[in-house]
């Protein structure tokens, strides 16, 4: 479960990694906003549901982000940069933390919410509570809600920043998979969807008898 904690928490970290989060200033009388919707930018099809395809391309997606010198390699110290900027971003009143509205990315969803988490090894078959093979906005807000008082180690009603990155590195630490000190866009991508699909690697031509 601390595995699980760690990743969820990058989730909500990394998302809306290239969305703009600057607000009309003309706006003033307007409520404050919630960060992107997540969840409907990772479910690409628009059918209230996200499979593993889509978790993956998305996962894939935030690599390229966080890998800011392109060598197809996630080292501590990008992580780091990440958490830090990421952490400004979300942080809405500027006051060093991330309450439950700035730090949940999806509206409460009217279907049911599950009880406990999914089982498994990636962190996309722990989200997909029923193992169905996809993860409904029920089972995201779920994730993301029930994450957020586990995270919140002060019970301070706020992620701070010290928080956060904890939560960032850890999660590092475990896609690190083969303890070199940096991760892989193939360990990056077992940890979050699991075995990568096949369609990323080129067939093999077949041999002639």
């Amino acid at each position: 479960m601390k595995k699980f904690l760690a990743g969820l928490t990058v989730s909500a970290l990394f998302a809306g990694a290239f969305c703009t989060m600057a607000q009309d200033s003309s706006k003033t009388t307007a409520p404050p906003a919630r960060s992107p919707n997540t969840f409907k930018k990772i479910d690409k099809n628009g059918d209230g549901k996200i499979d593993k395809d889509e978790y993956q391309t998305y996962w894939l997606d935030i690599f390229g982000v966080i890998d800011t010198n392109k060598d197809g390699k996630i080292t501590e110290n990008e992580i780091k940069a990440r958490a830090e900027k990421r952490v400004a971003e979300i942080d809405k009143n500027k006051d060093g933390g991330l309450t439950k509205d700035e730090y949940l990315t999806i509206p409460k969803p009217e279907g049911e919410i599950p009880e406990k988490a999914g089982t498994g090894t990636s962190r996309f078959a722990q989200a997909d509570t029923n193992a169905d093979g996809s993860i409904t906005a029920e089972e995201y807000y779920f994730i993301m809600n029930d994450r957020f008082d586990k995270v919140d180690k002060s019970k301070d009603g706020k992620i701070d920043g010290v928080e956060a990155k904890n939560m960032l590195f850890e999660a590092f630490h475990s896609a690190d998979m083969d303890k070199d000190g940096i991760v892989t866009k193939e360990e990056w991508i077992i940890y979050w969807a699991g075995t990568p699909k096949a369609t990323d690697k080129k067939a093999e031509p077949a041999k002639a008898k």
